[in-house]
């Protein structure tokens, strides 16, 4: 009996609380969201608009940030267009390879940032003030720019006890639960890393980590980026589990066949 009662109050009760609160928190986070980047930007498109040259950073963060918002908006008008959810799928993925691709090549800069300090240090007597600071920097950008293909590529760590053995339908519903949850983190999280970079931008901060002491917020802007491409991405994974369950073309083929 006293199962039965906790069954009906769990069911009745805690979970539509539970739901009610979810969806609060979404609401919440989303507002936070949108304000950071509809509000927060205008000083750094309006130096943008001053031109590439002077203001370089400014306007390479402006165009980031358009072509996010492009991206999303082209994918969504093709698969409006053909009535189908691939295109915006293809877009995207596409999208996240190119920043994959450039994260890739941040590893070759940053080896040969690190052969140049060894040949300086211990052949010329004359070490670097740049080489740690570059090696940070790059190792930290490949990383961020690589969170987004690595999902892509389902090569995120996951704890499998029975998903392996699942059927796709069962993958997808526990994927869909996981993604659910994903979303509203990382929307939270992009938004807190653009003050965290914001902060940064306005007072211009300086590394202080050796003698180069370079500025540091356009470092600090691809954890921005990294979060935002992980976001598209998991927006993308989730709209390949709900077409497996709608019984869909299975949309995953493109990113096998990109490996």
């Amino acid at each position: 009996m006293f199962a039965a009662f906790a069954a009906e109050y769990f069911s009745r009760g805690v979970s539509l609380e539970f739901f009610g609160d979810f969806f609060s928190f979404i609401g919440r986070v989303s507002v936070y969201f949108l304000e950071t980047y509809l509000y927060s930007t205008a000083e750094i498109l309006s130096k943008a608009g001053e031109g590439p040259v002077a203001s370089f950073f400014e306007f390479l963060i402006s165009m980031f940030l358009f072509s996010c918002g492009l991206v999303l908006l082209v994918g969504t008008l093709q698969s409006l267009r053909k009535w189908s959810v691939n295109p915006l799928i293809t877009t995207v993925e596409k999208y996240n390879r190119v920043f994959a691709l450039a994260g890739a090549w941040a590893i070759s800069l940053l080896i040969a940032a690190m052969v140049i300090e060894v040949v300086s240090r211990y052949f010329l007597g004359s070490p670097t003030q740049w080489a740690y600071e570059m090696s940070y920097m790059l190792m930290g950008t490949s990383f961020m720019l690589g969170i987004a293909y690595c999902m892509q590529m389902r090569r995120h760590v996951r704890v499998d006890f029975f998903y392996d053995r699942a059927s796709p339908r069962k993958k997808a519903v526990i994927d869909i639960a996981g993604y659910c949850v994903l979303i509203p983190m990382v929307l939270w999280l992009s938004a807190g890393l653009w003050d965290y970079f914001y902060q940064a931008y306005l007072v211009n901060e300086l590394s202080g980590e050796s003698a180069w002491n370079p500025i540091i917020w356009p470092f600090k802007f691809t954890f921005v980026m990294g979060f935002l491409l992980l976001l598209l991405q998991t927006i993308v994974e989730l709209i390949k589990c709900l077409s497996v369950l709608a019984h869909a073309s299975n949309p995953e083929v493109s990113s096998m066949d990109a490996r």
